[in-house]
């Protein structure tokens, strides 16, 4: 399971860090004065909005912790 905290400062920026890692990363993410939990993600290999678990497991193994944006506008759809 994946924990997810949005910037306090900017909308788009999330974090990830793997439930359950008591690294002094994750533990930063955790406790970071900018950031806010926002929710969790499976770790079920699908990709979810925005959201890449290979991409994630790959930079929390090198950095403890995955930076991503995500921007989700309202579009009209015309057909």
């Amino acid at each position: 399971m994946f924990e997810i905290y949005r910037s306090k400062h900017n909308p788009a920026h999330y974090v990830a860090v793997l439930t359950g890692d008591d690294s002094d990363n994750a533990d930063r993410v955790r406790t970071s004065q900018n950031l806010t939990f926002a929710t969790t993600i499976p770790d079920d290999g699908k990709v979810h909005l925005g959201f890449d678990p290979d991409a994630a497991r790959a930079a929390i193994r090198d950095r403890g912790f995955h930076v991503f944006a995500l921007s989700i506008e309202p579009r009209d759809h015309f057909e």
